[in-house]
Order: C-alpha cells, then structure tokens, then sequence
C-alpha cells in the first residue's frame, strides 16, 4: 500500500516529541524587541594617532625642504656678489654657463640644492677656473638630524686647469697632517712622486704638513706672504695640491683591467671650508674666504711663472718616464691574462661541444687540433720559388 503523506510527516519529525507539524505559530506580537540605537560616527582622536604622526612629519619634512632649500640659494649667492668684484678683476669671464653659444656672465649654475659652480676664464696663465660651493645638505631632514651626531662644514673647492705650456714639473701639497699619510697612498701623483718635507722653516700652524717632489718647489711656491695667510686663516684653510701629472686616485686592479687610466694633467686645487660647521648661516659668514681667493689667484700668477733648474727638471722627466713604463708593464700584464682567460673559456666551449658529437667526429676533431698545434710550434720555413733560366 502506498503511505500517506500525513504518514511521512509523521515519520520526519517522529523523533521530536511535543512537537505537531500541524501546529501553527501562536499569533501575537513578536517577543523580540529591537531597538533602533544611534549610530555614533565620531570617533576619538588617539585611534587615528598613526595618521596624525604622518601627516606631522610629512609636514616637517616639506618645511625644512623649502627652509633648507633656501637657505642655501642664499648662502651660494651672497658668497658670488661678495666676491664677484674680485673675480671681475682676474678675469675677463666671470660666470659662464658653458650651455649657450653666445658667452654669458653672472651665472652661478646650481646642479642641485646644495651644490653650486662658478665657471671662470680669460686669464694669462690658465685656461680657466672651477669655483663649486659644496653646502650642506640643509634641505634634507635626515642629513640634518646626523649633523647633530657628526658636524660638517660647507666647502669651496677651486679648481684650475693650467695648459701644457703655463706650468712647469710640479707637485705638491699641503694638508693637515692627519690625513696626509693617506692621501699620499691614495692620489696616485703623490705615491709616485711627492715625499714628506720638513715644515719647520715655513711659518705654517703645526697641524699641517707638505708633501713636494723637490724642496725648491716648496721653497719657491710658499713665500712668507703664502704662509702669513695661511696662517691668519687656519680656520678657513683645508688644502692645496699642485700637479702637473693629476690622474685623480689610484685605481684599484679589478676596476683597472675595465677602464683605463685617465690621461694626466695639469691641476691647481684650493678647498677651503667655511667655519661654524654649518650652525652660522648668516650670508656675512660666506665673506671669511676672501683672503684666500685671493691668495689663490697670487699662486696661479707665481706657478705660472715657475721654472724648474735643468738639474731637477731632468730628475722630473725621468721620474715621469719610470711611471708611464711601470703603467705600460702592468696593463701589459693585465692584458695577457685577460687573452689567456678567453682562450681558456674558448677551450672549455669547444670541450663541452665536443661532448656532443659521436665517437668518429671526435676523433677527427682531435687530430685536427693536434695538426694545428703541431704547425704552430714547429719552426716557420719559408719557400722560395727560383726561377732557371
């Protein structure tokens, strides 16, 4: 017989007692009471404390950017319209930006927020001068906080590119002692040529040193009136250094065997420092180099006029000959082994190819390599052809 469906209703909830499917909700209102509660959208500030502290220091950041930026524009500026005048008279050029074709004036070039080039010429005796003011990175918070830790100074760095024929053999140096062993190690004319000299006929501070290839250049190029300001301006001073053979640092062998050395020339170097370690920042500060530009532009005049005795002049050109055949049997050396590298890569390539091929090509392989060997190391005859008559 086929059940019901009230017997299959019956059957399903068969195992809750009490309960009638038949049964029907009470009627009424619902026990459940729901409230309609406001909601409250303002929440309080320390939940956003994370926010609040970005946008803070995003603040401050942005402020000492443009505070730092412009302080520096005015540090660079006031030191040019403070020396511009002396510039002016030493030169016929004073501000080029080497950019334009027509020749412009009165242009102090910023690479970038802190650092600033002067580009002077039309001098006897030199091509020209770099003038770069190197400040502090004032525009940069954290360069800011780790002057706190490590002071620096803001720097003048002069350059002056001297031709073939306006300077003489000479080298030197004068530097705090400090650091003088390892300049000496690093700038490759110094290790070459230079050697310490004794600086106790020169009226210098004690905390300096020199470094000359011969003590008539020391004795020529440091007069009384060099030493006197100098002296007066320790506090400006940082060091001099006289080349006529200048290829920067010494180029350590990895990065040797990629590039090759950089030609000599002539260079005449000033860095000078501006005093306070960067806490003055009044544009007045900026003038404490004058004495020492001036001093610079004297010894462009007094190198220029320099000459060499025959006798070290002769000692000069034979210390530059020993460097250049040194130079030329190391990078002969460091080519060889390059060569002998990528004949040994061109091995390894043809022995992995060679792998590959069956039994009967490598042998024909072989013999053919050993036949090549054998006419390259045996001895080269040549064949005449004579004709009879």
């Amino acid at each position: 017989p086929t059940p019901s469906v009230s017997s299959g209703i019956n059957a399903e909830y068969g195992d809750f007692e009490g309960i009638n499917p038949s049964d029907k909700p009470p009627s009424g209102k619902n026990e459940l009471n729901i409230v309609n509660a406001p909601v409250n959208m303002k929440g309080h500030w320390e939940d956003y404390y994370l926010e609040i502290i970005g946008l803070i220091g995003v603040f401050v950041y942005a402020l000492n950017f443009y505070t730092g930026k412009s302080i520096n524009n005015r540090l660079a500026n006031a030191w040019f319209e403070h020396h511009k005048k002396l510039l002016s008279d030493a030169f016929c050029i004073v501000g080029d930006d080497g950019v334009s074709k027509e020749i412009s004036e009165d242009v102090l070039v910023k690479e970038s927020e802190n650092r600033f080039v002067l580009w002077c010429t039309g001098r006897l005796g030199c091509e020209g001068i770099k003038i770069e003011i190197k400040l502090l990175r004032r525009q940069d918070l954290i360069s800011v906080l780790s002057q706190i830790f490590k002071p620096q100074s803001d720097t003048i760095t002069i350059t002056t590119y001297m031709s073939p024929e306006d300077m003489d053999s000479v080298v030197l140096a004068v530097m705090p002692r400090k650091g003088l062993k390892r300049l000496q190690q690093e700038v490759q004319d110094l290790a070459h040529f230079a050697t310490e000299k004794k600086a106790d006929k020169f009226d210098l501070p004690h905390q300096l040193g020199i470094l000359a290839e011969f003590s008539e250049v020391s004795n020529e190029l440091l007069s009384v009136p060099v030493c006197k300001t100098i002296s007066e301006n320790i506090d400006v001073f940082d060091s001099i250094h006289f080349s006529d053979y200048y290829t920067g640092f010494k180029i350590s062998q990895e990065s040797q065997t990629e590039t090759e050395r950089p030609k000599p020339v002539k260079r005449l170097i000033f860095n000078f420092v501006i005093p306070g370690h960067g806490k003055r920042t009044k544009s007045s500060i900026m003038e404490t180099t004058e004495p020492l530009l001036r001093m610079a532009l004297h010894m462009m005049t007094r190198v220029h006029k320099f000459k060499l005795s025959k006798e070290n002049k002769t000692k000069a050109e034979k210390h530059r000959i020993q460097v250049e055949e040194e130079y030329l049997k190391q990078t002969h050396a460091q080519r060889q082994e390059a060569a002998q590298a990528r004949r040994d890569e061109r091995k390894r390539m043809e022995k992995e190819k060679m792998q590959e091929l069956d039994p009967e090509a490598q042998r024909r392989y072989e013999e053919r390599e050993y036949k090549k060997s054998m006419r390259r190391s045996g001895p080269r005859v040549k064949q005449l052809k004579v004709k009879t008559g």
